[in-house]
């Protein structure tokens, strides 16, 4: 089971982190934000035409496709926010009162 949730929700998550950091740090344009999400968008797409396409059994395949490309999604999508979170929380500027007694 640690193994299933590593690979399905940890890694993604990670993965969703790393990108979306990195990518809102280096780059000077901010067309390049977008990058992630959008890609991350077409690749579950993907995944999702070519399992239908292989699909033989005879029940419903929802289950399936809700547990491989949508969790996986799920988890690396929430990790771009918070990588964009992340990156905005230590680059953005601090406001700073004084306090007068």
């Amino acid at each position: 089971m640690p193994i299933i949730l590593g690979i399905f929700c940890v890694l993604p998550l990670l993965l969703g982190v790393v990108a979306e950091y990195s990518v809102c740090r280096w780059p000077k344009h901010r067309l390049w934000r977008l990058l992630p999400p959008v890609l991350a968008v077409l690749l579950a797409a993907l995944v999702t035409m070519l399992r239908l396409q292989v699909w033989e059994a005879e029940h419903s395949p929802v289950t399936q496709l809700l547990f491989v490309p949508g969790l996986p999604t799920v988890c690396l999508l929430v990790g771009m926010l918070l990588g964009w979170r992340l990156w905005k929380y230590l680059w953005s500027p601090k406001v700073v009162r004084d306090r007068r007694d």
